[in-house]
């Protein structure tokens, strides 16, 4: 054995250290070796049948090959091109499958309806195709053709998850426990007002270290009769495709003899919420169709969506709202997330919380997590009233959010949405022609957003729906559409760059839950704009096609919304809309003539809601249909009445407030009484809101207003007025109330005015509120009385 010195170990030592660094490097470059020769000989294969395409009289055989080269490499696109320009079975085969894997399936299926192949794999694909376009009963002919050992094996499973009647179950064996608590569902006559119980609710919503969610929901819903098969045979599940995938764990009907009946492919439909619009295909609605429903039938499924990246990365949100349109037997709530996470969560609508759940949570901690865990019992439903307020303002409520203050929100989204705002060459060019030869700001901001308002087309989607980021200003202006955050982000870009102050802004409309400034979330449903013009501020919402500049949607008033502003964020109040600003003004006038039959013009001029309501009508009603309704409403006046002529004014001009103006003709006017003539009841109230002897919920106006009505009616002079009725002036909390009738030189003038002081009459002053409207009913139901002097 040879002794070595203490430098030879060293060096030894040093030497093979060398030796195998050197051998791992060696190791680890032989992969991408591999993949540099495997380019190289791809590349040169590549040319090779190019060439042969080039100088052959026949390509067919050299395309198909080439394709096959591409299509191995997953370069479907290329592979389509180039299987095209074969004629081969084969190529034709490779086609539909290449217009397959790239989700072109109407392309696919029309070769695959063309080119009869006996081949496994294509009739394989075949089927997949046929399911993907809803062609179930196709699908199950072809996957019957598949005779190979290969693919029959894969056939048989599609078969049976699209049938999925292969074996009889019932429920007592399949699942006990859901089948125990079928059987102690409340009986339907303790519930005579519901069309459905909700037997089970239970969500679990678990939040990653990672940052990432999943979300299980099982429910267990039993009919009651046909209102609820209505409501509940199809379950419609939302979805953003971009960071998240929906799994059907599985869905179930069992029948009232307990006997299942599972959903299966044919009942599943994963279809793009907005088609028509590419730019929102992420959102998505998987709809699950339950089979052979009946009444006394239990309707039973299990969802399951997992998201691969969280609002700004790190946060979460939700409302969960504990009240429903059917009765809950049970429901649980479960949240949990690593304990460094903050959860912040407040009550709402505690006063309407009458049936006693307790909206805290139990929280607990295990090792690294921690959970909080909420359930709720007999939870009542929501019977509706008549003019109630939304549901987000009368149903006990949890808001649960991750973000701890407001800055953090603000931080998310106008990361999102800064980049967005650049005005390119065609944008630019457009708002100079917009503004030119306009003098003062107010002009060229109305200019703006009158054009974002008409000319880009408002595609209906709730923000958050089609994710949170907007789309690019440029994008929009070219495509001429977008949702609320595309549309209000191509408006500030447009009034920015004509050198007017506008940022956008995040607001919860009325069907949503209001802003709390104590309680930082992501918890919005729509985006504004906000100009700032001198001395004040102006709110707009492009999305509103008919509202004039200046003015808002009605479900846009009374909110607390979000502005973003390059240096930071503010939170702002959006009143509601004075009753001046929300005027309808109707005025008739009618000449009688000798014989009793009457002349007639009907002016119509809004205001405010009430304008954006008409102009709305007036431009996406056919003319014949408007035509129509007036021919209808002229029948109140006189019974057999003949339209002249009608005529819209400043309909397109959405700087002035539209006018209908209409003329008609009609045999009659007053109630003969011998020779009294009686005039229809000229005042009017409506006591259809205060029918209930009592409320639960308020009553929401919904705005305050100024109604105003007028009537002149030109006499022959063989009338005599022999009663006329009194005048009447009412004040009250909720309104002003007008009505004025007065006589001269043959002629009768009549003037109601209604203003409103307040939108909402609470449940404790519903009793005065209903003995006012009821009197005052009374009060206006007085008729002018005339006599024909003979």
């Amino acid at each position: 054995m040879q002794i070595l010195s203490k430098h030879e170990k060293t060096f030894f030592i040093l030497v093979t250290v060398f030796i195998l660094g050197c051998s791992q490097n060696l190791a680890e470059n032989i992969p991408e070796e591999y993949i540099r020769q495997s380019e190289f000989y791809y590349k040169k294969a590549e040319a090779s049948y190019k060439k042969l395409i080039l100088g052959s009289k026949d390509p067919s055989g050299p395309y198909l090959e080439l394709g096959k080269l591409y299509y191995a490499r997953g370069e479907y696109d290329l592979a389509i091109e180039v299987f095209r320009g074969s004629a081969l079975p084969e190529a034709k085969k490779f086609l539909a499958l290449s217009f397959y894997r790239t989700g072109n399936f109407t392309d696919a299926l029309e070769i695959f309806n063309r080119e009869e192949i006996s081949d496994d794999e294509y009739y394989y694909y075949f089927g997949l195709t046929c399911e993907r376009l809803n062609l179930f009963d196709q699908a199950l002919k072809v996957y019957k053709k598949i005779k190979g050992k290969e693919f029959k094996p894969k056939a048989i499973l599609r078969i049976e998850e699209i049938e999925k009647k292969n074996v009889f179950v019932n429920i007592k064996n399949e699942d006990p426990r859901i089948a125990k608590i079928i059987s102690r569902a409340p009986d339907s006559r303790t519930y005579p007002q519901a069309g459905a119980l909700v037997l089970m609710a239970k969500e679990n919503i678990e939040i990653t270290g990672g940052n990432t969610l999943e979300s299980d929901m099982h429910y267990l819903i039993q009919i009651l009769n046909e209102r609820g098969k209505e409501d509940f045979a199809e379950s419609l599940i939302e979805y953003d495709s971009t960071f998240e995938k929906v799994e059907l764990v599985y869905a179930r009907t069992i029948k009232p003899d307990g006997s299942v009946v599972y959903v299966g492919s044919r009942h599943i439909r994963d279809v793009s919420k907005y088609l028509n619009f590419p730019l929102y295909s992420n959102a998505r609605i998987m709809i699950i169709s339950f089979p052979e429903v009946a009444i006394g039938s239990t309707l039973e499924y299990k969802v399951r969506i997992k998201r691969s990246q969280l609002v700004n990365k790190k946060d979460f949100f939700l409302s969960y709202p504990v009240q429903g349109y059917e009765p809950v037997i049970s429901a649980e709530l479960t949240i949990s997330m690593p304990k460094n996470n903050n959860l912040g969560f407040k009550l709402i609508n505690q006063e309407y919380n009458d049936f006693g759940a307790s909206l805290k949570p139990v929280k607990e901690e295990k090792g690294p997590k921690q959970a909080y865990y909420w359930k709720f019992n007999r939870v009542p439903q929501i019977i509706p009233e008549p003019n109630m307020p939304p549901e987000v303002e009368i149903n006990p409520s949890l808001l649960i959010s991750t973000f701890t203050d407001w800055q953090d929100v603000y931080n998310w989204w106008w990361g999102l949405a800064k980049d967005k705002m650049k005005a390119d060459t065609t944008i630019k060019n457009a708002v100079k022609g917009l503004i030119k030869g306009k003098t003062s700001d107010l002009d060229m901001a109305r200019a703006i957003y009158n054009f974002c308002a008409k000319e880009i087309r408002y595609v209906a989607i709730a923000y958050g729906q089609a994710g949170y980021e907007p789309h690019s200003a440029s994008d929009i202006f070219r495509n001429k559409y977008g949702d609320c955050k595309d549309q209000s982000i191509l408006l500030v870009t447009m009034l920015s760059e004509a050198g007017l102050k506008a940022y956008p802004v995040l607001i919860a409309t009325k069907s949503y839950y209001n802003m709390n400034k104590d309680f930082p979330s992501g918890i919005f449903n729509h985006c504004i704009a906000v100009l700032y013009l001198k001395d004040k501020k102006v709110f707009l919402d492009p999305t509103a096609e008919t509202c004039s500049f200046g003015d808002l949607p009605l479900t846009d008033q009374g909110r607390r919304v979000l502005v973003f502003k390059e240096e930071g964020y503010s939170i702002e109040e959006i009143p509601l809309k004075p009753a001046e600003q929300n005027l309808i003004r109707q005025s008739l006038e009618i000449k009688m003539n000798k014989d009793e039959s009457i002349s007639a013009e009907k002016i119509d001029l809004t205001h405010g809601i009430y304008d954006q309501r008409q102009r709305y009508w007036l431009l996406y009603t056919q003319p014949e249909l408007i035509r129509d309704t007036l021919k209808s409403a002229i029948q109140d006046v006189s019974i057999g009445a003949k339209l002249n002529d009608y005529n819209i004014g400043n309909l397109h001009n959405l700087n002035t407030p539209v006018t209908l103006r209409y003329s008609f003709r009609g045999p009659e006017y007053f109630t003969n009484a011998g020779f009294l003539r009686i005039m229809p009841q000229l005042a009017d109230i409506d006591t259809s809101i205060t029918a209930k002897e009592s409320r639960k919920y308020p009553i929401d106006l919904q705005l305050l207003d100024r109604r105003e009505s007028s009537l002149e009616i030109v006499l022959p002079k063989n009338f005599v007025v022999k009663y006329i009725p009194d005048n009447i002036e009412h004040n009250s909390p909720w309104f002003s109330f007008v009505q004025e009738y007065s006589c001269k030189d043959n002629k009768i003038s009549f003037k109601q005015i209604n203003y409103g002081k307040k939108e909402r009459v609470s449940k404790e002053e519903y009793s005065e509120f209903k003995r006012l409207m009821e009197r005052l009913a009374r009060s206006v139901k007085q008729r002018i009385v005339l006599e024909k002097v003979q």
